[in-house]
């Protein structure tokens, strides 16, 4: 008696309903990855535990994964990306998602210091070589302090110009999506500016022990106009753009807003070189770290930025430039209770930063694990 048999059917091309898993290529351990912009900005509704920081600039609403307006984000398929302000990996584990997701190591950190670092010296290279053929030599010091103010401030402007271009093509090429730099008028709380500034003046009272163990500040950066705009807008506007800007964003869409904060601010402080400089930036960089987190925009930091260096060039220009507290109030006694009241101030200050910044990360990490 011969047997019926019935053949399977073969696959149709294209069926969608017959595609196996492997086929599909891998979605992901843990399902498809969330849509995020510079990091995540901290939610707008996230209170802020010293001073209110207001609005962020996302506005009123929570925001979601898939960006500003606060609608879910859309399943994704794949091969596909949300543009909400970042880009997804493809469904695929390719080379270029595993790209994506390892930016910034370690190493990327050091080589975008090196970016920053190098265009200075380059640059500084070129301004060395303009002084000598100008018959002024090695020493800067020699030239008449007006003509050395507009040469330091075109030096600074190409260096920090070419320092942050060579950052944005480095980020880009490893591999770093999403808006690098957040701006919104909102953020301009004068509460906290004026807070952020008296912890800012905290902070030179505090370190004034440390600083005076380290070698004195030798830098000549000319007078007048040019030099005060060197300081007052150029500074503010370039250093802010890549330490809070490319450094903090870029660090915390991988490691989160703590993270991000203090590694930043080593940067910054690094960037400056001198060793007073870097101790006294560093923890001035927390401060406008963590206003431009509370904030969610570049320009209240850039503010409190600007304010700081007329602080100094003010000192400068009186001959202050090296000059301590200590040494211009009279009497012990008035120096340690001013001393005590910045300090106060400073650890007061800085554990509430602590606590706002671990609430952040905190609710970082609910809106990435929903």
């Amino acid at each position: 008696m011969e047997e019926n048999r019935t053949e399977p059917a073969a696959p149709h091309a294209g069926d969608p309903s017959q595609e196996t898993a492997a086929a599909r290529g891998p979605r992901g351990e843990n399902g498809p990855e969330p849509v995020s912009g510079q990091g995540g900005a901290a939610a707008a509704g996230e209170p802020h535990v010293f001073p209110e920081p207001g609005a962020a600039a996302s506005g009123g609403g929570k925001q979601t994964a898939s960006g500003k307006d606060g609608n879910a984000a859309p399943e994704r398929t794949e091969g596909t990306a949300s543009a909400a302000g970042g880009s997804a990996a493809p469904g695929g584990a390719g080379p270029e998602s595993a790209v994506r997701r390892r930016f910034p190591t370690t190493g990327d950190l050091f080589a975008m210091l090196g970016i920053a670092l190098g265009a200075q010296a380059l640059v500084g290279l070129f301004g060395l070589l303009f002084s000598l053929f100008a018959g002024h030599g090695a020493n800067y010091n020699t030239m008449e302090p007006a003509a050395l103010g507009r040469l330091v401030a075109a030096l600074y402007f190409v260096s920090m110009a070419v320092a942050l271009g060579g950052l944005l093509y480095y980020r880009r090429v490893r591999g770093g999506r999403g808006r690098w730099a957040r701006f919104s008028t909102r953020g301009l709380n004068p509460a906290l500016l004026l807070w952020a500034f008296v912890m800012m003046c905290a902070v030179g009272v505090v370190l004034e022990p440390l600083l005076a163990l380290l070698p004195e500040l030798q830098i000549n950066v000319g007078r007048g106009f040019w030099t005060i705009l060197s300081l007052v807008l150029f500074a503010p506007v370039f250093e802010e753009l890549i330490c809070r800007g490319v450094v903090l964003g870029s660090l915390r869409s991988r490691y989160g807003v703590t993270i991000a904060w203090l590694v930043s601010s080593l940067f910054f402080g690094i960037l400056h070189g001198q060793p007073v400089q870097v101790v006294n930036a560093f923890v001035v960089g927390l401060v406008l770290g963590y206003v431009y987190i509370a904030t969610d925009s570049l320009w209240a930091a850039m503010i409190l930025h600007a304010l700081n260096n007329a602080v100094a060039y003010l000192m400068l220009v009186t001959g202050h430039a090296n000059t301590l507290l200590i040494d211009l109030i009279p009497g012990r006694t008035l120096y340690v209770a001013v001393y005590v009241v910045a300090l106060a101030v400073l650890v007061v200050s800085g554990y509430m930063m602590w606590r706002a910044l671990r609430r952040m990360k905190e609710a970082e990490k609910n809106r990435a694990g929903a």
